[in-house]
C-alpha cells in the first residue's frame, strides 16, 4: 500500500499489515471518512475480504447494539444504553406508486429489507396487490429496488421474510403465500425471483419471520416454530415450543434460536434455548430439546417481550402499553423514548456490505 501525503500523520512509516488491523477496527462511519484519504485506503475499505472481515469482527464484538425500529411510517435506530439515544433515518425508498405502507421485513449483516405496499401491519399485504421491495444499508446509504414479484387475482394475505445464506453467501427473499399458490424466494446474486413449492398446508404463519439463524428462517406457526432453509429453499419443519403455555417472542441468543415465554401477572420471563438448531433442518413435526437458559423476576407487571439483546437488555411492553428496556443484570427499567412498533423491532449493527446493483441514497 503506498502511503498519500494526505494521510494521518505518522502513518506512512507503518507497515501496511499494522494499518489493515487499525482500519479493522474502527467503525463503519470513520471508515466511510477514511476512504476519501487515499486511493489506496478506498480501495482496500472497499475490497470485499476486508468487508467480510470487518463484519465478522463487528458481529462478534460485545458492544452494545442497535435496534431497528419503526415509528409513525419512518424508520429510526434506538441504542441500547445509558443514553437511549434515536436517530431518525431516512427511507431511501419512501414513496411507490403502490401505496405508502412501510413495513420492515428484515435485517441482517447490515443490510435491511423494506417494503412498501398497499395495506401493511402484521400480516403485511395481500398476494393481490404488487409491493416495492429493496434492499438498503442505513450506514452506507446505499440501496436497490429489487425485481416485482408475482400477483394472484385472489384475496391472500402473504408473509414475507428477510436473511442471509451463508453456504451461498447470498441474501435472499422469501414471500410466503397462503396454499395452494407457490411461494417465492428472491437471490440478490441472480436478481430474480424463484418459484418453490406451497407452505405445507398443515402449517399457518401468524406472523412474519421473526429471525434468522445460520441460514434459517424462523417465524411463528399454530403449534411451535416454522423453518425455511435458505440454502435448499425450502420449508422444513415444524418445531414444538417448550412445554409452558405463555409463549412471547422467538429471538437469537448467543448464535441460537431462543424462546422467551412469561407474559402477566407475576412479572417473570423465562428465556429457553434450543439445544440444537441442526434439528429444524428434519423435515415434519419435530419435539425439540429446550434449555431453561435464564428465569428473571422485573419489576414491570403485565408486560410483553418482543427481544432479547447479548448485552442483557430486553424490550417490553407494560399492561398500559408503555415501551420499556430492561437489563436483566443490572436490573434497570428504562423506558423508551418514542413510540415504536413493536411488531417491526430487528436486531440491526452497521457494517460496511454491499448487494450487487447498489445505488446512493439521494438526499432529500
Amino acid at each position: 500500500m503506498r502511503s498519500s501525503k494526505r494521510c494521518p500523520p505518522g502513518f506512512d512509516k507503518l507497515s501496511e499489515d499494522l494499518i489493515y488491523d487499525i482500519l479493522l477496527r474502527l467503525p463503519v462511519k470513520p471508515l466511510l471518512r477514511c476512504k476519501a484519504v487515499s486511493k489506496p485506503w478506498r480501495c482496500l475499505i472497499s475490497n470485499p475480504g476486508f468487508v467480510d472481515s470487518h463484519q465478522a469482527r463487528t458481529g462478534s464484538g460485545s458492544g452494545a447494539e442497535s435496534t431497528l425500529i419503526i415509528h409513525n411510517k419512518s424508520v429510526s435506530l434506538l441504542h441500547l444504553g445509558p443514553s437511549q439515544l434515536v436517530d431518525d433515518l431516512q427511507l431511501p425508498h419512501c414513496k411507490s406508486k403502490y401505496g405508502g405502507d412501510t413495513i420492515l421485513v428484515g435485517s441482517d449483516r447490515g443490510i435491511v429489507c423494506v417494503a412498501v405496499c398497499k395495506s401493511g401491519w402484521i400480516s403485511f399485504s395481500e398476494a393481490r396487490y404488487p409491493t416495492s421491495i429493496y434492499l438498503w444499508n442505513p450506514a452506507t446509504k446505499h440501496y436497490k429496488v429489487i425485481p416485482p414479484h408475482r400477483c394472484y387475482d385472489k384475496y391472500e394475505k402473504v408473509n414475507v421474510g428477510f436473511g442471509f445464506d451463508p453456504i451461498d453467501n447470498d441474501f435472499k427473499v422469501v414471500r410466503v403465500v397462503g396454499s395452494p399458490f407457490p411461494s417465492e424466494v428472491y437471490s440478490a446474486n441472480l436478481n430474480a425471483w424463484r418459484k418453490i413449492g406451497p407452505i405445507p398446508t398443515d402449517i399457518r404463519p401468524l406472523y412474519n419471520f421473526n429471525v434468522c439463524i445460520n441460514g434459517l428462517l424462523c417465524w411463528t406457526g399454530d403449534e411451535g416454530i416454522l423453518a425455511f432453509d435458505l440454502y435448499k429453499e425450502v420449508f422444513t419443519c415444524v418445531t414444538k415450543f417448550p412445554k409452558e403455555s405463555t409463549f412471547s417472542c422467538i429471538t437469537d441468543f448467543n448464535n441460537s434460536i431462543a424462546v422467551i415465554t412469561g407474559k402477566g401477572i407475576n412479572g417473570k420471563i423465562n428465556l429457553w434455548t434450543l439445544d440444537d438448531v441442526e434439528c429444524l433442518r428434519v423435515g415434519g413435526v419435530v419435539e425439540a430439546s429446550w434449555t431453561l437458559t435464564l428465569s428473571i423476576d422485573t419489576d414491570v407487571k403485565g408486560h410483553s417481550v418482543h427481544s432479547y439483546f447479548n448485552n442483557g437488555d430486553m424490550l417490553l411492553t407494560s399492561d398500559d402499553c408503555k415501551c420499556f428496556t430492561y437489563n436483566s443484570a443490572k436490573k434497570e427499567t428504562k423506558e423508551v423514548p418514542k413510540f415504536i412498533d413493536l411488531d417491526q423491532v430487528f436486531k440491526y449493527k452497521e457494517t460496511l456490505v454491499s448487494v450487487t446493483g447498489f445505488k446512493q441514497v439521494e438526499c432529500s
